[in-house]
């Protein structure tokens, strides 16, 4: 998967519209920067590896399987892990 598709697409919480992620990687929610996605689908908050997104399209944080890439590339999160 090329994970480069994903920059420039919105970022969901359930069905709400919380953020987006700009053409460097830099995923934004509420106005705010919130971590930053690598080309290799790493998930970084600051300078830790806080996650990723796998092959299948799946977002993990912590470990933990919390959302997916929709098929407009969108980060989706589960509501009932973002809490």
């Amino acid at each position: 998967m090329l994970f480069l598709d994903c920059y420039n697409k919105n970022v969901y919480i359930g069905d709400e519209l919380v953020g987006y992620i700009n053409h460097n990687g830099v995923i934004f929610i509420s106005g705010r920067k919130f971590a930053t996605l690598t080309e290799d689908g790493e998930i970084y908050i600051e300078k830790f590896k806080a996650g990723y997104l796998d092959e299948s399209g799946d977002i993990y944080l912590n470990n933990k399987k919390v959302g997916h890439i929709t098929e407009n590339n969108d980060l989706y999160f589960s509501p009932k892990f973002v809490k």
